[in-house]
Formats: structure tokens, sequence, C-alpha cells
């Protein structure tokens, strides 16, 4: 997966989930003071992203997150990884 496809992803997940059009989120968005993404809204919406990427983000791993650009960066070290190798944070 690209990291285009990787941000067209995110950004469509946090659209449907905060109700705005695609094209109000940018790569840098920042989750609570551009989306008003709450800390209860941020769980929630990582669980909906681990969901649609299927694989599980250590709780350790989403508090470095702040902005869309973190997510895609975080997700695109996690799929595109080598075999056996942890994702950057």
């Amino acid at each position: 997966m690209t990291n285009q496809e990787i941000d067209l992803k995110v950004r469509t997940i946090l659209a449907q989930k905060l109700n705005v059009g695609l094209d109000t989120i940018t790569a840098d968005s920042r989750l609570a003071e551009d989306l008003g993404v709450d800390s209860f809204g941020a769980v929630e919406l990582m669980f909906e992203i681990e969901e649609a990427f299927q694989l599980k983000i250590p709780d350790s791993d989403i508090e470095h997150v702040r902005s869309v650009k973190d997510i895609v960066a975080y997700l695109d070290g996690w799929i595109n990884k080598p075999a056996g190798t942890p994702p950057a944070s």
C-alpha cells in the first residue's frame, strides 16, 4: 500500500467519523486543535484505524500521534516495514 493510499484511507475514516468533507482534512490537520478530536474520540479513532488496516497499535505509540501525517507515517512504517522490524515511533 502506498503512502498516498494510506493517506486517503485515513482521511476518509476521519471525514466519516467527524462528519466533515474529505477536502477539509489535510496531512497537516492536527487531530485536537484543527479537527476537534478529544481524548475519547482519539481512542475510538484508533480502534477504527486498527480495524481498517488490520493491525494493533500499542497504546504507547498512540501518544505520539498528533496530526494526520503522524498517523500516515506510523501506518506507512508499520505496513511497509521489513518482516520482524517494529515501526518507528
